[in-house]
């Protein structure tokens, strides 16, 4: 099994959520998205799913 993703909190994770919620730019909300899911917990593979990323990207 691969090494466990971590973010650094800078931010709280209830901030992180009201910039990915409150982005205009698709990219950008998806970048927040994906910040977002992994400061909560979410697993790097439940993120790809989520958000049609995965390991190639």
């Amino acid at each position: 099994m691969g090494k466990r993703l971590s973010i650094k909190e800078h931010i709280s994770v209830q901030e992180m959520e009201k910039l990915y919620r409150g982005s205009r730019d698709v990219v950008e909300r998806s970048q927040w998205q994906i910040v977002w899911l992994l400061a909560k917990g979410s697993k790097s593979e439940e993120v790809g799913i989520v958000t049609g990323y995965g390991l190639q990207w």
